[in-house]
């Protein structure tokens, strides 16, 4: 177990390290260099296309709703809209969460079922940016950004939770790879490292403008390195009061992407949540030690749905 954290520790370290060297990626001309004027007889390239905002509202109808393997419902369905607003790299998204039927057996202060509930709210501001573009890498982008997640305090009697982020993506044409570091600065330190790999298969199905449906298929690692033993106990400690580190959780999942008009995608998907063993198995779902972190006590977790999006 020691040598398999290490490892992981070197792989965290990597990424902190690739995405630092990142920088260098970027292109060399200055912002403010100026380019040689056209000669008089040559006619001028016309200018680029001018930025314009973007904006995408879209819902999820899932069968369950899983935050980093951690099950935060059970036995009900969940709706999550998302409101997103984009200009020059920059976004604002605005996320919620309606459980149909909330169900959780650690509420606070009396555990029991409350109903149709609307228990989370998360505002997201990130930047993006094109570090570099080629040909047998496409592309390599770097993201940073901070997550407030307003959160139910009587689902969350620690309080609310705020997270910085960064992080890198490659797209090198038949795959592509990112990962992330998020490191929380309020009510439950730690950090969580998440790798992906995902690929995008176009199906020779065109619904709406020649648009073609695409099928997305990809797989997320989720490490987290905890501070806080409250939140995050090691299992494998009897008295819980050692906080947890290590491999969490993984993420299989497929997503067909419909485009049934202009402006609006539909797209069917499921997922597999699954435990990475060790302790992440004990934490998920349980031992004789503590009781998991996931409402349904179960450290694996399949669920499906759908979401639309409409996008401008």
């Amino acid at each position: 177990m020691t040598l398999h954290l290490q490892a992981i520790k070197k792989s965290y370290l990597l990424a902190l390290v690739l995405l630092c060297l990142g920088g260098w990626l970027a292109p060399a001309t200055p912002a403010g260099a100026q380019t040689q004027a056209a000669a008089p007889e040559e006619k001028a390239a016309p200018a680029p296309a001018e930025d314009k905002p973007t904006a995408s509202f879209g819902v999820d109808i899932l069968s369950q709703y899983i935050w980093r393997g951690i099950a935060l419902s059970r036995n009900s369905a969940v709706l999550q809209p998302s409101l997103t607003l984009g200009y020059k790299g920059f976004s604002l998204n605005v996320w919620g969460n309606f459980d149909t039927g909330e169900d959780n057996p650690y509420l606070f202060p009396t555990p029991g079922k409350r109903g149709a509930k609307w228990n989370e709210t998360d505002f997201t501001f990130g930047y993006s940016r094109d570090l570099y573009t080629g040909t047998a890498i496409k592309s390599i982008s770097a993201n940073v950004g901070v997550i407030y997640y307003a959160l139910d305090s009587t689902n969350n009697p620690q309080g609310d939770s705020f997270e910085i982020y960064w992080g890198l993506a490659a797209d090198v044409n038949w795959f592509k790879l990112a990962a992330t570091v998020n490191k929380e600065v309020m009510h439950y330190p730690g950090w969580w490292l998440t790798v992906g790999i995902s690929r995008v298969f176009e199906l020779p199905m065109k619904i709406q403008d020649n648009s073609n449906v695409n099928l997305e298929i990809g797989n997320n690692f989720i490490f987290l390195f905890s501070n806080d033993a409250a939140a995050y106990p090691d299992p494998s400690n009897p008295n819980l009061d050692t906080a947890f580190s290590g491999p969490l959780a993984g993420q299989l999942y497929a997503t067909l992407n419909i485009p049934v008009h202009k402006y609006v995608t539909i797209a069917p998907k499921v997922g597999f949540w699954y435990a990475l063993g060790g302790n992440s198995t004990d934490l998920l779902g349980g031992n004789q030690n503590m009781t998991g972190l996931s409402w349904d006590g179960q450290h694996n977790h399949v669920y499906g749905g759908l979401n639309v999006t409409f996008a401008y």
